[in-house]
């Protein structure tokens, strides 16, 4: 009798600081490749996170596998070492008992022979390979911290050194395929003197940040990464302590002063741009408040720009792309704000001839445009089988961690607070505030599924709900209409606008063009008007 075929996946994670233990990527293919031959298992997939880290939630690839196991898309996960799948026994136990008890697929190390994980002895031993994981996972954590504490009490420099510093080249790692550099940081004459006039200049008390970017871009001055001066890198340098020869890194919290690399600004010159900061801080901050938002914030582009995202058009984390950023002004009498959208390129280089525009001239605009969508049939009857096949079964809720949830809405409060005071540019601002929606919306779908339960345990008929849903997809007036304007409706207005949107085109006061994410675009093809193609598409007639 044959034995049934095993379709497998293999999983994949690179470590770099054991790679020259045989834990590479390319290492780890062959092994799970001659172990899958030798087992007559079908190789289906390989998932591959090349990043280090603990965290499970964090890398993208084993959550993704984690997701196409829960649709059984395979029966067995290959990896090469116990730690490759998690250096946390705590998770490991946890993703290895959703795979093997719930979804009965099986995990095996193709170079540990446990056994059949299901007898007692065989889980011992794993048990205990995956103590020694984290074990030897928190060692080199301490490790690690302890050299580079070590370094910082040296003088040594950490990092890529900025704007005023080089790192002589040594030679080349054939095997690595990567230049080696000295440790030490060298002052670059050239850019030191740029350095140099760009505090003198903002110490004066005459220029701004944007007056010292907008001088050095007439003069064709590039940063370190030969981009144009903005806004944000002026203020970057004159707020560095490394021009002063200290170890200094304002994320971490770290300065020492005992930099053993030479400094390029005196302390008195220092100081002063220091305290011309702290005056202007005082009287040109914006008025930070906690409860501030905006239903496109992220999304909105300036035409007038739209030059600046050629060869970027696909990475949304790319700097210095065209996109506008969100302010709250006060009126004449300070006394009542105002939400607007600002071109990112008016603050950084004045670069621009877009105004600000008050968000609401600007949502009112994507709204009415989003009312009038009328759902393709198939796209219709595709939810509605979904959704009749989803009330059908009770769903498996994942563990709710009440303590999370709370201190994940307290970083996106923080995130915000710093946004608005200025403490935060806004592509940093941008990448952490989606990653906080992102888990926050994990327990909001958890919170559906629970309320999806609770209606299935009551026996609310199927049949009314589905028949609510089509009359919302034949009328999507109705989502608008029926939210209201309180803080909640506010929310589900831009989680749908998040969901479905990639970029909404400003030119002046007019929306332009909308773009579509991918998976929404037949959505915004039924729709007659032309907002919906890219803006290449769509040049304003305006």
């Amino acid at each position: 009798m044959n034995k049934p075929i095993k379709r497998g996946v293999a999983y994949i994670r690179e470590s770099t600081e054991e790679q020259d233990k045989g834990f590479s990527p390319e290492s780890q293919q062959k092994g799970i490749t001659e172990y899958a031959t030798r087992n007559d298992i079908i190789m289906v997939n390989t998932y591959k996170d090349l990043l280090s880290g603990t965290n499970a939630t964090k890398r993208p690839s084993f959550q993704r596998m984690i997701e196409d196991a829960k649709q059984h898309k395979f029966d067995i996960v290959l990896v090469f070492h116990t730690s490759r799948f998690a250096r946390n026994v705590q998770e490991s136990r946890k993703y290895k008992d959703l795979l093997r008890r719930k979804l009965e697929i099986n995990v095996v190390s193709v170079t540990q022979q446990f056994g059949d994980w299901d007898n007692p002895s065989a889980f011992l031993n794993e048990g205990v390979n995956e103590l020694f994981d984290e074990h030897l996972s928190k060692q080199i954590s301490f490790w690690v911290r302890t050299n580079l504490a070590e370094k910082r009490e040296q003088g040594k420099q950490l990092g890529n050194p900025p704007f005023g510093y080089y790192k002589k080249k040594l030679g080349y790692d054939t095997e690595k395929e990567r230049t080696i550099y000295s440790g030490k940081w060298l002052i670059e004459e050239k850019e030191a003197r740029v350095v140099k006039e760009i505090f003198k200049l903002y110490s004066t008390g005459n220029c701004s940040y944007v007056d010292i970017a907008v001088e050095l871009n007439k003069r064709g001055i590039k940063t370190k990464y030969k981009n144009v001066f903005t806004y944000t890198s002026i203020k970057g340098i004159l707020n560095n302590k490394v021009y002063l020869g200290h170890i200094y890194s304002r994320r971490k919290n770290i300065d020492v002063n005992n930099g053993i690399h030479p400094s390029i600004i005196s302390e008195s010159l220092f100081s002063k741009v220091q305290s011309t900061i702290a005056e202007r801080r005082n009287t040109e901050g914006r008025p930070v408040d906690q409860h501030r938002f905006y239903l496109l914030q992220g999304l909105v582009y300036c035409y007038h720009c739209i030059k600046r995202i050629k060869g970027k058009e696909n990475n949304e984390n790319a700097r210095l792309l065209p996109r506008m950023y969100c302010q709250t002004l006060m009126d004449g009498r300070g006394k009542k704000e105002y939400l607007t959208y600002n071109c990112k390129f008016k603050k950084e280089t004045r670069d621009c001839k877009q105004q600000r525009v008050p968000c609401k001239i600007i949502d009112d605009q994507v709204i009415k445009y989003m009312m009038g969508f009328h759902a393709p049939e198939e796209i219709v009857k595709r939810t509605l089988e979904i959704l009749e096949e989803f009330f059908s079964r009770k769903i498996d809720l994942p563990e709710k961690d009440d303590n999370l949830v709370v201190q994940l809405i307290a970083k996106r409060k923080r995130l915000n607070i710093m946004f608005e005071a200025g403490q935060l540019i806004e592509e940093k601002y941008l990448k952490k505030i989606k990653a906080v929606e992102r888990d926050i919306a994990k327990y909001s779908d958890t919170s559906i599924a629970e309320d999806i339960n609770d209606l299935t345990a009551k026996k609310i008929p199927t049949k009314e709900i589905l028949e609510k849903t089509e009359k919302f997809l034949r009328n999507f007036k109705s989502l608008w209409d029926n939210l209201g304007d309180d803080e909640v409706a506010y929310r589900e207005k831009r989680a749908w606008t998040q969901m479905t949107i990639k970029r909404v085109w400003v030119k002046d006061k007019t929306v332009v063009a909308i773009e579509p994410r991918d998976d929404f675009k037949p959505l915004f093809a039924s729709h007659r008007k032309v907002l919906g193609q890219a803006p290449s598409l769509t040049p304003s007639k305006k």
